[in-house]
């Protein structure tokens, strides 16, 4: 199973990434919050990024996570000048700034690159939309499961066990990826190592049947 080291879908915009500044960010370092200038875009070089939005309570929806090859901040290139979205690292990450005004002017001159980030950024849409789909018509289990499987397969690495999650990875962090308490999420994951479709420590998980996780996913 590749891993997210080894895919470059925005590979056709390595030329702007050059002209940007690498910034190195801690685990769990916040990288922008809500409300902060959107002045510039970031390509991730190596690492991960978790995208959430917050409610007035402090209450987080995961909305994604991105690995190498992908870009954050992208909203700042279709004039989005206040940040809507809480983003910080996951384990240590190697991100690349680049200026939004540099970026568009690069883009105008490169209109093969353009499309491909067009793509790109329709690709997230559909994400996105296939979250609103697990909230708001699949139970706990079929919504773990399905996030589960997806990680696996854009950051999973194959061991002799199973396929391993390839970053530090919380039930809190599961919670909110799938819109539920993270007691629940815990017991949902307890379920499945109990059926020997999983092994987890405190921030590892491998999944070790991907079958019968994918017959988990069923709409509730």
């Amino acid at each position: 199973m590749p891993s997210s080291q080894v895919k470059k879908p925005l590979e056709g915009l390595e030329g702007l990434f050059l002209k940007g500044e690498r910034e190195l960010y801690r685990d769990r370092e916040v990288i922008y919050y809500p409300g902060a200038w959107g002045d510039s875009i970031f390509y991730i070089k190596s690492g991960h990024v978790k995208i959430s939005l917050l409610d007035t309570t402090g209450k987080r929806l995961v909305l994604g996570i991105r690995g190498a090859g992908d870009l954050v901040g992208e909203g700042a290139l279709l004039g989005e000048e206040r940040r809507r979205h809480f983003v910080q690292a996951l384990g240590e990450t190697l991100l690349v700034r680049i200026e939004r005004d540099r970026a568009l002017s690069w883009l105008k001159h490169n209109p093969e690159a353009s499309l491909q980030l067009l793509r790109w950024i329709y690709g997230q849409m559909v994400e996105l939309e296939e979250l609103l789909l697990d909230v708001a018509f699949r139970d706990i289990k079929s919504r773990l499961s399905r996030r589960l499987l997806q990680l696996a397969k854009e950051f999973g690495v194959r061991t002799e066990g199973g396929v391993l999650i390839g970053f530090r990875l919380t039930h809190r962090d599961l919670a909110e990826m799938i819109a539920s308490a993270r007691e629940n999420t815990t017991l949902a994951l307890n379920r499945l190592e109990q059926e020997g479709i999983l092994d987890k420590s405190r921030y590892r998980i491998v999944v070790k049947n991907e079958e019968s996780l994918k017959r988990k996913c069923e709409v509730a």
